[in-house]
């Protein structure tokens, strides 16, 4: 083959044959939206890091807004352990001490 001959590239032109270029064009585009149409587990798979990673920060900012704005833990488990003995005792303590024990919900502290 001499270099001075030209390659004719017009076999390999799509438009000489349009409707058979648009079928295969059409057709690659119709499996390529079926491999990509989501399943269920697909979308599990997928959502689950980002769901794992919110669930993280909520539960990081409800524990450090309980640390520095609820009551502190001692008080916190002297309640629990005053609760847990009535109810072993089956004592009915007054209702003053129960609203002692487990604080006034609308007071400003």
């Amino acid at each position: 083959m001499n270099d001075d001959e030209k390659i004719d590239f017009g076999p390999l032109d799509p438009s000489r044959d349009r409707a058979r270029w648009a079928g295969l064009v059409d057709e690659i585009a119709r499996r390529a939206a079926a491999a990509r149409r989501p399943t269920i587990l697909r979308q599990v798979v997928v959502w689950a890091r980002p769901t794992l990673a919110l669930a993280a920060a909520l539960a990081l900012v409800a524990w450090g807004a309980a640390l520095l704005g609820g009551r502190g833990s001692s008080e916190t488990a002297s309640a629990a352990e005053l609760l847990s003995r009535w109810a072993q005792s089956d004592e009915v303590p007054a209702a003053s001490q129960i609203l002692e024990v487990l604080g006034d919900g609308d007071a400003q502290e």
